[in-house]
């Protein structure tokens, strides 16, 4: 009977789902878990979604922001000394004990490979002082992130009413702690050996649950680099996890799993993401990609302010296609290496922010005998106010020269009118 409840579930799940793919690759396979999404690491792009921005009581991947915190805000030797309260922390733990200490990694390590629960516990109050205040940075982190509907309540993900985040966010937590290579390092570690403490005096041993790791295991993928199980009753199971093939990093995240499929399936997304996309450098740090005129004629070149890369489409024919408004600096001056706008890269219903900046300078400068009259652009003289200029004086002097004649001459024909009268009479 639970057999076929389950399967009812699925197969609603199914017909009422809201299906979301960005791009016109061959169909996906197939996935147990209500809420899927199929990230590129490098760009965010969304490959395939399933659900992706619906929100989930999300278990054990929340520990992904603890440890994006952690290594945000500590140093890996750092020392981390246990209070009263993450001994009493249900769920998967270590069992460390009041007053015991551990280094920041240590902790990591015990956080990441088998989702200790007490060990989060305590990097939390470590970082915050208290749960409650470290979910704040949690959530506001994901904000920062660009996350869009999460709201955190704990740094393990044991169930809470109001703990909730979706797959889209939980993949893009993931790629941001891609960028940190003491994740990457522990991530892929298949098993550890944790110290001795001033507490526990044997060494305790690790092994990482991340089961695409494991090569005598059925689930087995060569290419993962990292991932985060994790499960609840009330959440079911979900994962999230990362791969990298031919220098192709994509993220998988999924969440409310019923059945526990998550490791085949991700094997499967992640054979179809590598079998269709390919993330390409459009731009490096520093190339030109476009120029910039003034309304004077000067030229200027505008560099990329950082590599630019687009995630390609490999059944399509279509190139990206870059914009830049130009009116945008109308009446701007700058200086070389100076950011001074935004384009952006278009490609398959997809957008991409490209940052520029100057490759020259280009100042307003005063002359010091005419002042404010005249000016020049990067030593370019402006000569429509120069030609006004003269053309000014001249008519100025002109004028003034006319109008002394005419002033002569008539104080000329004044004088000759009085001195023929005189002799007239």
């Amino acid at each position: 009977m639970k057999k076929i409840l389950v399967c009812l579930t699925m197969a609603i799940s199914i017909l009422t789902s809201n299906i979301s793919t960005a791009f016109a690759a061959s169909e996906p396979p197939s996935a147990s878990a209500n809420g899927v999404v199929v990230m590129d690491s490098v760009t965010g792009a969304v490959l395939y979604g399933n659900n992706e921005d619906t929100k989930y009581p999300p278990a054990s991947p929340t520990k992904l922001m603890t440890v994006l915190l952690t290594l945000e805000k500590c140093k890996l030797d750092e020392k981390v000394k246990v209070g009263t309260y993450p001994p009493t922390i249900e769920g998967s733990k270590i069992y460390i004990d009041t007053n015991e200490e551990m280094t920041v990694k240590e902790m990591l390590y015990a956080v990441i490979m088998v989702s200790a629960n007490d060990c989060a516990e305590a990097l939390a109050e470590h970082i915050a002082g208290s749960e409650e205040e470290f979910a704040k940075l949690m959530t506001q982190r994901a904000k920062e992130l660009g996350c869009k509907n999460s709201n955190f309540k704990n740094p393990h993900g044991l169930y809470d009413d109001e703990h909730r985040t979706t797959a889209y966010d939980l993949a893009t937590i993931e790629k941001e702690l891609l960028k940190h290579p003491e994740y990457l390092e522990i991530s892929k570690t298949k098993t550890y050996m944790l110290p001795p403490t001033n507490i526990y005096p044997e060494a305790r041993p690790l092994w990482n649950d991340n089961r695409l790791l494991h090569d005598y295991e059925q689930y087995y993928y060569e290419y993962a680099i990292a991932g985060k199980t994790g499960y609840t009753d009330e959440s079911r199971h979900s994962f999230v996890a990362s791969a990298t093939k031919n220098n192709n990093t994509f993220i998988i995240a999924m969440l409310y799993d019923p059945v526990k499929t998550y490791f085949t399936d991700s094997k499967n997304l992640f054979e179809w993401a590598f079998n269709n996309f390919q993330t390409v450098k459009m731009f490096s740090k520093g190339q030109e990609i476009t120029k910039y005129t003034s309304s004077n004629g000067t030229v200027i070149p505008l560099l990329a302010a950082e590599d630019i890369y687009y995630t390609k489409d490999l059944t399509l024919a279509a190139e990206p296609e870059f914009k830049f408004d130009q009116s945008t600096l109308k009446d701007k001056f700058f200086l070389k290496g100076q950011p001074i706008a935004q384009g952006s890269v278009n490609y398959n219903n997809q957008s991409y922010k490209v940052s520029l900046i100057s490759g020259a300078d280009y100042q307003k400068k005063t002359l010091p005998v005419v002042g404010d009259l005249l000016t020049t652009d990067l030593n370019t003289i402006n000569y429509t106010y120069l030609t006004l200029l003269i053309i000014t004086i001249v008519v100025f002097f002109s004028l003034l020269v006319f109008s002394l004649i005419r002033s002569v001459k008539k104080k000329n024909s004044i004088n000759y009118d009085k001195n023929h009268l005189r002799k007239k009479y």
